[in-house]
């Protein structure tokens, strides 16, 4: 009987081992804050809280520089070239850019957010045409089955934006309480 005891006690003690050590080393391995230096000087001076930058980040490339989508998604933030070209045009005077650039892809996609969050205030309604695109999101917003105010989504029609909004909304969470909490 003593040694069933001692079998137990010793279960529990690895388990908490596991719990207070190997869980949170787990959790910074999966949530890793990759290019902090560039999301930290580009998110300063916005209203795009750096965990959400890290968040989108881990939602569309899982912090691969050189990933490229099937639909021509390029980067970090996965951001299509014409959608570049026109944020270049739009805020930086047509300049040239790299998208496999970690900066250069971190500052256009923090840049496209920047203008989406001007046409949709509501964080998860930018989410929507950051994934959807902002012309599906503009439909979505005109439809009195989807929103109820013209402004904010109520319901998202695509799995996949539903999807991405719920993952990216909990990273930002981790993110937040991994590396951001005060």
């Amino acid at each position: 009987m003593q040694l069933k005891g001692f079998k137990i006690k010793l279960f529990l003690i690895l388990t908490a081992c596991f719990v207070a050590v190997l869980l949170p080393l787990t959790l910074y391995a999966v949530f890793p804050c990759k290019y902090k230096s560039e999301v930290y000087s580009i998110v300063d001076g916005t209203n795009i809280p750096p965990q959400l930058t890290f968040a989108i980040i881990k939602a569309e490339s899982s912090f691969k520089k050189d990933k490229v989508s099937s639909k021509g998604a390029v980067g970090l933030m996965q951001i299509m070239p014409d959608t570049a070209n026109y944020v270049s045009k739009l805020y930086f005077g047509g300049e040239t850019f790299d998208l496999f650039c970690p900066r250069d892809n971190i500052l256009f996609g923090v840049t496209y957010l920047l203008y989406l969050f001007e046409k949709f205030p509501d964080q998860k309604t930018a989410l929507c045409a950051y994934n959807a695109g902002e012309g599906n999101v503009q439909n979505w917003l005109n439809e009195k089955a989807l929103s109820s105010d013209g402004k904010s989504l109520d319901k998202i029609p695509f799995e996949e934006t539903r999807a991405y909004v719920e993952r990216v909304t909990l990273y930002a969470k981790i993110y937040k309480i991994l590396y951001f909490l005060d």
